[in-house]
């Protein structure tokens, strides 16, 4: 995992980078986005409990279209096994999942001191990033009421 903690400003094209889903196919973010706002979830892990429940959180958003018709994205580091352990553990169809291999640390969610971070960012259907948290510690890096107002501003 790349030691990084360059985060993409609020105003910037959200970077591109490769993503595996649970059944092996290979695409990029932009591919995956579809021109749509979208949310993108960064987890530590698969397995990261503070992570599943952010991104539990943001599939029952999605499902009652809380999100005004945002996509969500959620990505975990690591191969087509970590992308199908996050679709079995986040199980909804209003939610797609997947892994970045070794590509967090493009957004700067790498790993620094040892430490995965994760976070949330909001991406407008061109592609700029108008919204992000993001943390060290997973139980700051999704903030339900945060992330409702930015949607709402995006409007």
């Amino acid at each position: 995992m790349a030691e990084t903690t360059a985060v993409p400003d609020v105003g910037t094209l959200m970077p591109d980078f490769s993503l595996i889903n649970p059944s092996g196919v290979r695409t990029n973010l932009h591919a995956v986005r579809a021109k749509a706002t979208t949310v993108v979830y960064f987890l530590r892990a698969s397995t990261c409990p503070a992570c599943l429940k952010h991104a539990r959180a943001l599939a029952e958003l999605a499902e009652a279209d809380e999100l005004g018709g945002a996509e969500v994205v959620l990505v975990a580091p690591g191969d087509v096994d970590e992308a199908r352990r996050l679709a079995d553990r986040v199980a909804s169809s209003a939610v797609s999942a997947w892994a970045s291999g070794t590509a967090h640390g493009t957004v700067g969610m790498g790993s620094f001191l040892a430490v995965q971070h994760s976070g949330t960012f909001l991406v407008s259907d061109d592609g700029t990033i108008r919204y992000r948290r993001t943390a060290t510690l997973p139980t700051r890096s999704f903030d339900r009421d945060e992330l409702l107002g930015a949607l709402a501003r995006v409007r």
